[in-house]
């Protein structure tokens, strides 16, 4: 059934009152926070209540209980008009976000109430993702189970492509470098270690920990930019903290490739941990004596409003439990 506009009203009262109400007290309501924006935004009562359609002594009146509630003045009246207290500046910030936060609750509470089935375009770099996002799709879905959630193994370049043209809500798209790259929202979702892929027969292949320096002779092979955008500047860089420079034999588009040519006896690579449990016959993977590590991240286009995609943000930032 359609909500109506006093449910509509009762959920704008009651969210304010629940979610603000230990830091602005019992009585605030979403009147006083719209008003007290209007007017900080005319900077000026009459043509605030003008807007509002809310006469001028009225308009005076709730904004004096809203400084009481608070208990500090937010504005200062002057014969010319009105200007914003230091607090009153802090204040407006809090606001904004209050109001707007209530819209996004209102949205969510008519879909849900109304049945509407979403779906959500998810992006995710395979390698990098691979246990992390089915959880985080389960978790997503026992709040949200009417929301289709469609899953792309994509690159991270094709994501920040996706991304921008909105066909994808938001991706997995790994290291920092790509979302950078394309001006997206990103958020820090875990991080990765790096290990060593070694021929079975490779002279480091008994040590249980292995340190870079010991392969400053070998030919490596790194995954290209096109499919781990930044993965072989971190590895260039910890084999320079190790004292050289990496010969790098060739940059292959995955790491099925890059195992294969591990096997082959070729050469070794560094790669991020979680592509282990890509099928390896013949390699031998051991974790180095130097900590290489690396930050990974979800990236979006805050441009692009998106209830769900938002619903999806906060599932993920929340703790599993």
């Amino acid at each position: 059934m359609p909500v109506s506009q006093a449910e509509c009203q009762g959920a704008q009262y009651f969210f304010v009152r629940s979610v603000r109400s230990s830091r602005y007290g019992p009585g605030m309501e979403l009147r006083h926070l719209r008003y007290f924006v209007e007017v900080a935004q005319a900077l000026n009562f009459t043509k605030a209540g003008q807007r509002l359609r809310v006469a001028q002594p009225a308009l005076s009146r709730q904004i004096r209980q809203l400084e009481e509630e608070v208990g500090v003045r937010l504005l200062e009246r002057t014969r010319r008009g009105v200007q914003m207290t230091p607090a009153g500046e802090a204040f407006l910030v809090e606001a904004r976000a209050v109001l707007e936060q209530s819209v996004q609750a209102i949205q969510v509470a008519q879909q849900r109430g109304q049945g509407k089935a979403g779906q959500l375009n998810l992006g995710y770099v395979w390698g990098l993702f691979h246990s992390v996002v089915p959880q985080v799709v389960s978790r997503f879905r026992q709040v949200y189970p009417e929301v289709a959630v469609h899953l792309f193994d994509f690159t991270a370049t094709q994501q920040a492509q996706a991304i921008a043209q909105g066909r994808l809500d938001l991706g997995f798209v790994g290291f920092a470098q790509e979302a950078d790259a394309a001006g997206l929202s990103k958020r820090k979702v875990g991080e990765s270690g790096f290990i060593v892929a070694l021929p079975q027969s490779h002279r480091a292949a008994r040590r249980r920990r292995v340190p870079l320096s010991m392969l400053a002779e070998d030919f490596f092979f790194t995954i290209s930019d096109q499919h781990y955008p930044g993965a072989s500047r971190y590895i260039v860089k910890a084999c320079a903290e190790a004292g050289f420079r990496p010969r790098v034999l060739q940059a292959a588009e995955r790491g099925h490739t890059i195992l294969s040519l591990v096997a082959g006896q070729c050469g070794v690579a560094l790669l991020p941990e979680p592509l282990r449990a890509l099928p390896h016959p013949g390699v031998l993977f051991r974790p180095l004596v130097d900590n290489v590590q690396a930050d990974l991240f979800v990236a979006w286009d805050a441009a692009r409003n998106s209830t769900i995609r938002d619903a999806f943000l906060r599932v993920l930032a929340s703790k599993p439990g």
